[in-house]
């Protein structure tokens, strides 16, 4: 039971990544639609789409600079700097972990 709430508490905070990215492409283009209403329709829906993508952006580099300057977060989210699981989390989750070879031959 602890490696089954361990593994979901590790992939939810894997997962924070794309859900901070999806929340500020939403905040950027809800901010946007806002204000589209004062142009007309093509308009309106490029001026949305290109809010949720610099927001989108603008997300993704402040989450990462949180990232690279916090190890705490790192370790407590089991990331690299980048963002990316660890190797030794994933093979130790998935059971992939090199098996140490035994001596001599086997029976």
């Amino acid at each position: 039971m602890r490696r089954v709430v361990r593994l979901l508490v590790r992939v939810a905070g894997w997962l924070l990544t794309p859900l901070v990215l999806t929340v500020a492409a939403a905040l950027g283009a809800t901010a946007m639609a806002v204000v589209a209403p004062a142009v007309s329709t093509t308009p309106a829906l490029a001026l949305v789409t290109a809010a949720g993508l610099a927001s989108a952006g603008v997300g993704l580099w402040l989450w990462l600079n949180l990232l690279r300057t916090s190890p705490e977060l790192q370790v407590a989210l089991a990331v690299t700097a980048e963002g990316a699981p660890l190797d030794a989390e994933l093979d130790a989750i998935l059971g992939t972990s090199e098996q140490p070879a035994s001596e001599g031959t086997p029976p």
